[in-house]
């Protein structure tokens, strides 16, 4: 993965953040201070670039007093593996290995009521944090839920109350290549994206009628029970594009296609296709059958979510700003 280009006055402010959560102990180890927000996956990820079961089993066994990995608190001290030193197979922590390659989504955060549905017959289940999620998986969030999901540390995605969110494709971080797509059919869901070298999208979320492409964004989307949506971006641009309807599943979710043949009942509707370039504080919004109003600017309403989700994105770009 590629390093972010920065002032030297921000490198200065994530070094003095993180040197403030960070204590050296010898040459293999360091201590962590935990922060608001801060899960154990949230913290392996910062450090190694992905999060494992086995990197959960690790850091208990450096931690004795460590008794539900679920469960940190602000000001805990942590002892981790030194990230850039490589561990001896049988060192204590030898699972707490970086590997910048790694392609996966873990979630970070869960409040409330929650649930994973997994792909094919996998039962319905309550979704805890530290939870590591693949393609075919759904997440919902039920009333007061709220829920955050981190992609191959380059994507987060968090979800409001009520939010149905099934995940399709996760990019291929070793080939370099894909992009990662989720499914989004109804609720609200707050993205950023970090920027990296290129111009291509490395992330899509498939809204029922339309799709959202980002790269270096800040965005929010919302999806109606009846299917209609609005996107809104904070910072950076979306390319909105819409795309035919031929009776397929909304959301995103995928559905197995037989043999061409008669399909009964209400007549098939097809959209006429377009693609609206959304920037920094504009919004779009797509009607139940696929029609979109062109951009138009709106005014910041700092309501509880979104000063929710900017106090997270602010650690999440320490995260990003951090050279790894």
């Amino acid at each position: 993965m590629r390093s972010l280009r920065h002032s030297p006055a921000l490198l200065a402010t994530v070094a003095l953040c993180m040197l403030a959560a960070t204590q050296p102990v010898d040459d293999q180890y360091l201590v962590h201070t935990v922060k608001k927000g801060e899960s154990l996956s949230l913290i392996c990820i910062d450090y190694y670039g992905r999060y494992t079961d086995g990197m959960g089993i690790a850091v208990q066994h450096l931690n004795p007093g460590l008794k539900d990995i679920n469960l940190v608190y602000v000001g805990q001290k942590l002892k981790l593996r030194n990230p850039n030193r490589k561990p001896a197979p049988r060192a204590p922590g030898a699972a707490l290995v970086k590997d910048v390659k790694a392609t996966q989504g873990v979630v970070t955060f869960v409040e409330g009521k929650a649930y994973l549905l997994g792909g094919g017959n996998k039962a319905k289940r309550m979704l805890s944090v530290n939870t590591v999620v693949a393609p075919g998986d759904t997440l919902v969030t039920g009333p007061g839920g709220r829920v955050e999901l981190i992609v191959n540390r380059e994507s987060v995605v968090r979800m409001r109350a009520n939010t149905r969110l099934a995940i399709t494709a996760l990019r291929d971080n070793a080939g370099k290549k894909g992009a990662t797509s989720m499914g989004f059919s109804v609720g609200t869901v707050w993205a950023k994206v970090r920027k990296l070298a290129g111009k291509a999208s490395r992330f899509q979320m498939q809204l029922p009628t339309a799709v959202a492409g980002v790269h270096g964004t800040v965005y929010q989307a919302s999806v109606a029970a009846d299917s209609s949506a609005e996107v809104k971006v904070y910072t950076g641009a979306v390319a909105v594009e819409g795309h035919s309807q031929k009776g397929g599943a909304a959301g995103g979710a995928v559905s197995e296609v037989a043999g061409p043949q008669e399909v009964p009942g209400p007549h098939e509707v097809t959209m006429e296709e377009w693609v609206h370039i959304v920037r920094a504080m504009q919004k779009i919004a797509i009607d139940r059958d696929g029609g979109a109003s062109g951009p138009e600017s709106f005014a910041k309403v700092a309501d509880e979510w979104e000063k929710w989700n900017e106090q997270r994105d602010r650690r999440i770009a320490e995260m990003f700003a951090r050279e790894f």
